[in-house]
């Protein structure tokens, strides 16, 4: 199976990209959570992927893996598991 383009995901998800790192709150935004919902799902490992530069307290999101995490969790049912 082919992989989504960037574009594609941005055109299915509506979302204009801004072409950079974004923060944990760029990111929760993007995502429709609080930072704190971001955070949690980064302490348990269930998130999508994150950057954090050695020697920094700082974390950064790239915007497709964002996206892709985002949709892998699409279902067609609420019946379906996760």
């Amino acid at each position: 199976m082919a992989r989504t383009t960037f574009e594609e995901l941005c055109e299915r998800l509506d979302y204009q990209p801004k072409r950079r790192l974004l923060s944990t709150d760029e990111a929760a935004e993007v995502l429709g959570f609080r930072r704190n919902t971001l955070e949690q799902h980064r302490l348990r490992g269930s998130g999508p992927p994150f950057f954090s530069p050695p020697g920094t307290r700082r974390v950064f999101y790239v915007e497709r893996d964002l996206l892709e995490w985002l949709v892998a969790g699409e279902k067609t049912s609420t019946s379906q598991t996760p």
